[in-house]
């Protein structure tokens, strides 16, 4: 899969708002990054999934695993675009998409 299409994939659900930063395309709902499109690298992306998510989805695909350290164990996935399918992007991204939908909204910064 591309990039591009993994991006339009999750743009295309409700109420994403993409936004190109340094060569990378974030996908965020309500202000909340769930997806990261050309990070680590160009042909890459990360998700933030919920850790049940994460060891289901990984499970499916060699594509997915969990990004090391502590923060792959609280659900941030790395995605290898170039060996995943369609099918498993959607439910990736859903899944990702899901989870920033449930979770608290960001605090917000006052001067």
């Amino acid at each position: 899969m591309s990039p591009e299409a993994f991006a339009a994939i999750g743009a295309g659900l409700a109420m994403v708002k993409s936004k190109a930063v340094m060569g990378a395309v974030r996908l965020a709902v309500h202000g909340k990054v769930f997806a990261t499109v050309g990070w680590p690298r160009a042909d890459w992306a990360v998700v933030k999934l919920s850790p049940p998510d994460q060891a289901q989805l990984t499970e499916v695909s060699s594509a997915l695993e969990p990004e090391p350290g502590r923060r792959g164990s609280k659900g941030v996935t790395l995605v290898r675009l170039a060996a995943l399918s369609e099918a498993v992007a959607n439910r990736v991204l859903i899944a990702a998409w899901q989870s920033a939908m449930s979770s608290p909204a960001p605090l917000s910064k006052t001067g």
